[in-house]
């Protein structure tokens, strides 16, 4: 019976791989979102039973007694393993690459094999779980909780990718949204609306660079780029550097800086002494050029343009069950959990108007109600795999 089972955890795996892409070069992606809120629900129920069902009828017989087996176990992990190390190798996103396409391995949630290897793993989980439910010893349980745990990360993790959305909101400072965008730029409205009161961003300081007469960094080995320090001096080859001060906010020309207020991007003018002479670079924005100084036929020093080290959204937050103005801030690594909701802050900019100094703030809204479940999931999986652990036996070496 061994051999026959090993046969099958080779054979199955395989087979459910050939017609999952047959399938999906035939069909074209699974249809997950037909599995919207009923329906997953009325799935997740369905398969569940069904695993219950062919545990009490049909425990003795040898084709489920291989899908409880070990053999199972290890042969759609395997599957399901293989379908998750494509997602994560491969860019999520649309691609020219034929090969990638026909087989659905740029959006390997929506393939027919992702579907099958899904199925597979949840029945075979399902009816190894229940076959070492009874006795009900210690040991058995913790087994149940890290099986069964499993079982539901599997599950709601996939069943629950249909009622899923993300949705990216961008936000004008003062102004009140209501409405966002999908991945594919559908028009959509949420049940909550957005106001951003204010936005904050810090930089980096600037830094000090080599470039060419393109503006092109050069990988000069004797000089990285730094950071400009008021006072600092600087050597490179022949020529001695010195920062005399640094200005934000401000514009250079040949031999003097204009400070104007508001300008719609972070400008910043260094004043450098360069073996005695006095010049004056400037970082480039999309309203202006940079300006470099030219120290050699082929080598230009040149500002980079600071880099932001943090920026938040001060929010007003609207619910349409209750219309009140909740004051929360959004930051990178810091998002915002709203119910089934968790909004996160993924990028900015400023308008394109050169009177205005507003930044618009651009959030990712991501629901997903079936989260809690793969949380409870994970929690049933540690508290059984700890246990396991720390319950086995310790080893004695004989003498």
């Amino acid at each position: 019976m061994k051999k026959s089972f090993l046969k099958l955890a080779i054979i199955i795996p395989i087979i459910l791989f050939f017609v999952g892409i047959t399938l999906q070069g035939f069909l074209g992606d699974f249809p997950l979102q037909a599995f919207k809120f009923p329906i997953n629900i009325i799935v997740f129920a369905d398969v569940f039973i069904s695993s219950i069902v062919l545990h009490w009828l049909f425990k003795n017989k040898n084709f489920i007694k291989f899908l409880s087996s070990g053999y199972a176990a290890l042969s759609s992990i395997a599957l399901f393993s293989a379908m998750v190390i494509i997602m994560v190798s491969t860019a999520q996103e649309n691609t020219d690459n034929a090969f990638i396409k026909f087989f659905g391995f740029n959006n390997v949630i929506y393939t027919w094999t992702y579907a099958l290897s899904s199925f597979y793993l949840l029945i075979s989980l399902g009816l190894a779980t229940l076959r070492r439910l009874f006795p009900f010893t210690t040991k058995n349980i913790f087994f149940y909780l890290n099986h069964f745990g499993f079982w539901l990360i599997v599950a709601a993790g996939s069943l629950g990718q249909a009622d899923k959305q993300r949705l990216n909101i961008s936000v004008p400072e003062g102004e009140l949204v209501w409405y966002a965008h999908d991945s594919k730029g559908k028009y959509q409205e949420p049940d909550f609306a957005i106001k951003l009161d204010s936005f904050k961003i810090k930089y980096y300081p600037p830094k000090l660079a080599i470039v060419d007469i393109h503006g092109n960094m050069l990988k000069a080995k004797e000089f990285q780029p730094k950071e400009l320090i008021k006072g600092e001096k600087i050597k490179y080859k022949a020529f001695n550097i010195e920062v005399l001060d640094i200005y934000e906010n401000a514009i250079a020309t040949k031999d003097t800086v204009l400070f104007v207020a508001g300008l719609p991007e972070n400008t910043v003018v260094a004043k450098l002494k360069v073996n005695n002479k006095v010049l004056y670079i400037q970082n480039g924005t999309s309203f202006h050029n940079p300006i470099l100084a030219k120290i050699s036929a082929k080598e230009r020093l040149a500002i980079l343009s600071p880099e932001p080290s943090y920026f938040g959204s001060y929010i007003g937050l609207y619910t349409k069950t209750g219309i009140k103005n909740e004051k929360h801030l959004i930051e990178v690594n810091k998002p915002l959990i709203m119910k089934s909701w968790t909004i996160y802050q993924t990028s900015y900019f400023k308008l394109d108007d050169y009177s205005q100094d507003v930044y618009v703030s651009v959030l990712t809204a991501v629901y997903d109600p079936w989260l809690k479940i793969v949380y409870l999931g994970f929690a049933m999986l540690v508290i059984g795999v700890v246990y396991l652990i720390f319950s086995r036996p310790s080893l004695k070496i004989k003498k």
